[in-house]
């Protein structure tokens, strides 16, 4: 047994304790939110492409128990497809909706670009304003969960984090769809759960509720106009300024799988390249903290004939089962609760491990490069934080 061998596999021991005390403070403090205000908010919803999941989207807006004053849709323009699934979807809703036509960025990501639109009709009867994404299952809470702490004065920003659902929740979605869904969950979910720190301000786009007074200091459309991730921009700028940003356990909100495998790696990709943009800091962390596994996987399977090697091995799939139920508990409690067929799936995706640790690997460190990121039809030419400019853009056809 070489004692070099040993201490370079120590890091993914720590990296993999750290993460499974995580997830135990996570579920310890979770609870259900109990406090309901009443108030006025307008949500915004950039939306572009086919926008194939907005009709569940908007069924699940009309049961909030907290209804909304307006929901404005914003697209690019009218030859955008979703301009058309808006439009007919409008009228098929109790839902208050109006579609804004943003048109096309040039200095920042188009949907910031959108965004602008919608924060150019909020008025002086809006209480709070919601900024969320398309691909999200809201529970009927959701809204009420996100808009009281600032209803009742106790934050001026509330966020949460996607908690992404399996493909179909069966064994029968396509082969491809259900390997990424589960590669997204077990990735993802591990995420979810760690600690939101001081030191690393983050915000979530995909539900991000801000009163009058944060849009107000952020100066929110002139931030957008210049940035790629509305939710690093101002997650960062609302920690400059001391704004009281509450980060909501319960507010885990389900996020259906779509696409796969490689669709899911250009995601994850991309999502590291926005961090490595806009938070370098988290992605150097996450580089070592992954580059500690890939490296004590190495070690071990290049000596797995000794016996310390085998034991090393069983305790990091230990720890990794440990996460899996873990998540599945989270979920269990929060009222989406997981297939057990589902749960069996993730639990033999842990024991694949050392597979899942390098792919998760290969997403940062292929975005090292983030001179060009692409997002959905569009390219990007990226100089800096504040240095945005539209590359190329793919025309709908």
């Amino acid at each position: 047994m070489s004692l070099t061998l040993i201490v370079l596999c120590v890091p993914a021991f720590l990296v993999a304790a750290a993460g499974l005390l995580a997830g135990l403070v996570f579920m310890s403090a979770l609870s259900m939110p109990r406090v309901q205000r009443s108030g006025t908010v307008t949500m915004i919803l950039p939306l572009t492409g086919e926008a194939v999941g907005l009709a569940a989207l908007l069924r699940a807006l009309e049961v909030q128990t907290l209804p909304a004053r307006r929901l404005l849709i914003c697209v690019e323009g009218r030859h955008d497809p979703a301009y058309a699934r808006a439009l007919q979807l409008a009228s098929t809703t109790s839902l208050p909706i109006e579609i804004l036509i943003a048109g096309e960025a040039s200095d920042c990501a188009q949907k910031c670009c959108n965004q602008i639109a919608g924060l150019a009709r909020i008025d002086a009867r809006d209480e709070v304003v919601v900024l969320f994404d398309a691909d999200i299952a809201p529970p009927p809470w959701w809204l009420s969960a996100l808009a009281t702490p600032l209803l009742d004065g106790s934050a001026d920003i509330v966020t949460g984090y996607r908690w992404p659902l399996f493909a179909g929740q069966r064994f029968g979605a396509m082969p491809g769809v259900l390997l990424s869904s589960q590669l997204a969950a077990a990735i993802d979910r591990g995420i979810a759960l760690l600690p939101r720190l001081a030191a690393f301000p983050v915000t979530w786009g995909g539900s991000l509720a801000l009163s009058p007074r944060a849009l107000e200091k952020l100066d929110a459309a002139r931030l957008l106009g210049s940035t790629l991730s509305d939710d690093c921009s101002l997650g960062a700028q609302a920690a400059a300024l001391g704004l009281r940003v509450l980060t909501r356990r319960a507010l885990l909100v389900p996020t259906p799988a779509s696409g796969g495998l490689v669709a899911l790696w250009r995601f994850g990709r991309r999502q590291y390249q926005i961090i490595r943009v806009y938070r370098p800091s988290l992605w150097w962390l996450a580089l070592l903290a992954l580059s500690s596994r890939v490296t004590a996987w190495g070690v071990l399977m290049a000596n797995f004939e000794q016996g310390w090697a085998r034991l090393a091995t069983l305790a990091l799939l230990i720890f990794a089962l440990l996460a899996v139920l873990i998540q599945a508990l989270v979920g269990r409690r929060l009222g989406m609760a997981d297939p057990l067929a589902m749960t069996v799936l993730q639990g033999l995706l842990a024991l694949c491990k050392p597979l899942l640790d390098v792919f998760h690997w290969s997403l940062v460190l292929a975005a090292v490069d983030t001179r060009i990121i692409r997002w959905g039809h569009l390219a990007y030419r990226v100089a800096g934080p504040a240095q945005i400019a539209v590359m190329s853009r793919r025309r709908w056809g």
